[in-house]
C-alpha cells in the first residue's frame, strides 16, 4: 500500500486486535473509502486511518474524510433512478387517460429525462471511475492497430484513449488475473449502457428523438443495472483489495505491521 508524501491522515478506529491480515471495515458510511490499518508492533495494538482532503466553507477551513469516487457516482445513480421510478409511475397514469402529453402535464415527463439522464450518466461513471483506479501507475497496455503495429499505452493514455468496455473486458482481466466478463448475462446490457451514454454525452441532433424515446422504456433501468453486476464481478475477487469500495458484501482490509505507527506516519 503505497501512500502518498504528506498526507493528512485521522484515526477513526481502535483494536486491540493484534494479529495482520484482513479485517472487516469499520465505516459509517459505503461512500467512504476503505480506512487504512496499522498495527503496531509495539503496543500491540490496531489502528484504522481515513486520508482526509481539506475544503473551504464559508470561509473556513474543514477536513473532510475523502469519499470513494466510485460509492459516490453509485449512490448519486441509484437516488436518480429511485426518482425516476416515481415520476415514470405518473407518466403511467397520465398515459392512461390520454396518449399525449404537453402544456402544464409535461413536467412530469421532463423531470422523468433529467432524472434517467443523471442515473445512467453516472452508473457509467462508477464503471469508469473504478477502470481507471484498478490500473496501476507502472501498467503498459500494448494493442495492435488495424495496420498491425503494436501501440503502447500508459496509465494515462489508456484513461483519455481507451474506451471503458476495452479496459474491462480485455485490461482489468490481465491485471487482476481473471476471466472477461464479455460472457457474462449483463454484458449486452452494459454495452447498452455505454452506447447510451456516449450518445448522451456526445449528443447528436440526428438521433436525439430515437434516446428519448429508449430513455422512456423499462429496458433502461436494466442497464442501469448492469454497472453494478460488472463491478460485482471484479470486486468479489479479492474483498479486502484496498482500491474496491465499500458496499458489495463482505469488504476487508489488510492491516499493516510496522514497528511504531506514530514514527511510521510522520515519515509519510
Amino acid at each position: 500500500m503505497k501512500l502518498e508524501k504528506n498526507t493528512i491522515m485521522v484515526c477513526v478506529h481502535t483494536t486491540c486486535d493484534s494479529e495482520e491480515g484482513g479485517r472487516s471495515v469499520p465505516s459509517p458510511d459505503i461512500r467512504s473509502n476503505k480506512p487504512i490499518g496499522f498495527h503496531d508492533q509495539e503496543d500491540n495494538g490496531v489502528a484504522f486511518f481515513q486520508k482526509l482532503v481539506t475544503a473551504k466553507f464559508n470561509g473556513k477551513d474543514i477536513s473532510i474524510a475523502i469519499p470513494n469516487e466510485i460509492s459516490l457516482s453509485l449512490s448519486i445513480s441509484k437516488k436518480c433512478m429511485v426518482a425516476a421510478d416515481d415520476k415514470r409511475e405518473v407518466i403511467k397514469k397520465h398515459a392512461n387517460d390520454r396518449d399525449t402529453i404537453f402544456e402544464s402535464d409535461v413536467k412530469i415527463a421532463y423531470d422523468f429525462l433529467e432524472e434517467i439522464q443523471k442515473s445512467v450518466v453516472f452508473a457509467y461513471k462508477a464503471v469508469e471511475s473504478f477502470c481507471n483506479a484498478s490500473i496501476p501507475d507502472a501498467y503498459v497496455y500494448k494493442k495492435t492497430n488495424g495496420k498491425g503495429v503494436v501501440e503502447h499505452y500508459g496509465k494515462e493514455q489508456i484513461e483519455r484513449w481507451i474506451p471503458t468496455s476495452e479496459k474491462v473486458s480485455t485490461i482489468l482481466p490481465e491485471i487482476l488475473a481473471c476471466g472477461s466478463p464479455t460472457d457474462q448475462k449483463f454484458w449486452g446490457d452494459f454495452k447498452n449502457l455505454e452506447r447510451i451514454r456516449n450518445e448522451l454525452i456526445h449528443s447528436k441532433s440526428s438521433n436525439s428523438a430515437e434516446i428519448i424515446t429508449e430513455l422512456f422504456s423499462d429496458v433502461v433501468v436494466r442497464y442501469v443495472g448492469s454497472s453494478v453486476a460488472l463491478l460485482e464481478f471484479f470486486i468479489k475477487l479479492d474483498p479486502s483489495n484496498p482500491i474496491f469500495p465499500l458496499g458489495f458484501g463482505k469488504s476487508e482490509i489488510k492491516i499493516i505491521s510496522v514497528p511504531d505507527v506514530q514514527e511510521y506516519l510522520q515519515k509519510i
